[in-house]
């Protein structure tokens, strides 16, 4: 599991600790301002004697002293409960939003996020005179792998592309899981050719990219390939006219044999 944010932890300690200030000014100034109020009324009665005044004194700092310590006390616990239970919600919270951006079994960004994501980076590239690339890949045979060895096996192929496609990105590149055996990825640089170095990079990889696989109680190695289409950015485009384009290329590179990258400006 994913260690949580720093900001997820920060939030309820924060809260808890604005409780716990909060709550024991509220449960502690009212009593030493009414003890005050009390010892000096009292002194103002001419018929107390001193030796009284004195155990009276003593008595009332005892009992004001385990009231502190009551309200401390008390301030502890609802500021716990209060810390524990805004974590609770936050990591919650945390968990409901990773969902709804993250594919669930390889970690990547899911469809929805990596388009948001796009939009986003198409709109700076409008500003810019940087160069942005969409790249759809997906695993070729795919479905005789789930046949053959089973969806186990097709799940590990998935995960195993993701890993390797995300260990050979930069941080500022974006990939996503746009379903099934299908990846995207968005690439941003100043360099016009950064794109095909990225597919060829990717290529390289793959020609000898396999995964241990057993078929008749026999261990094997399963070689996984990958066909890839591509497009850049120009003007007016949006990103359902560049997933058309490369949409296409990846046609194009399915039916020149598979295991290739076709480029289409």
């Amino acid at each position: 599991m994913k260690h949580l944010p720093k900001t997820m932890l920060k939030r309820p300690l924060l809260l808890g600790a604005m409780t716990f200030i909060i709550n024991l000014f509220m449960s502690t100034v009212p009593v030493l301002l009414l003890h005050q109020q009390h010892v000096e009324h009292y002194l103002a009665l001419s018929f107390v004697n001193e030796t009284y005044i004195s155990d009276w004194l003593s008595m009332q700092q005892t009992i004001v002293y385990h009231t502190l310590i009551y309200a401390f006390v008390f301030t502890v616990i609802i500021s716990s409960l209060v810390t524990l239970l805004a974590y609770f919600l936050n990591k919650s919270y945390v968990e409901v939003e990773n969902l709804s951006h993250f594919d669930g079994l390889t970690g990547l960004y899911n469809r929805l996020m990596f388009v948001t994501v796009v939009h986003q980076e198409i709109q700076k590239i409008k500003r810019s005179a940087q160069a942005l690339f969409l790249i759809i890949l997906d695993i070729d045979d795919f479905k005789p792998i789930n046949d053959t060895y089973g969806h186990l096996i097709g799940d590990e192929a998935i995960k195993t592309t993701a890993h390797t496609l995300k260990r050979l990105l930069r941080s500022c590149d974006t990939i996503g899981r746009f379903g099934g055996d299908e990846f995207v990825l968005c690439i941003v640089d100043n360099d016009k050719n950064a794109a095909s170095t990225v597919v060829n990079r990717i290529l390289e990889e793959f020609n000898h990219k396999t995964i241990p696989v057993s078929r008749n109680n026999e261990a094997q190695e399963l070689q996984i390939n990958l066909s890839i289409g591509y497009t850049a950015y120009k003007d007016e485009d949006t990103f359902n006219t560049m997933l058309q384009r490369a949409d296409q290329a990846l046609y194009i590179s399915k039916a020149a044999g598979k295991n290739t990258a076709t480029f289409l400006a």
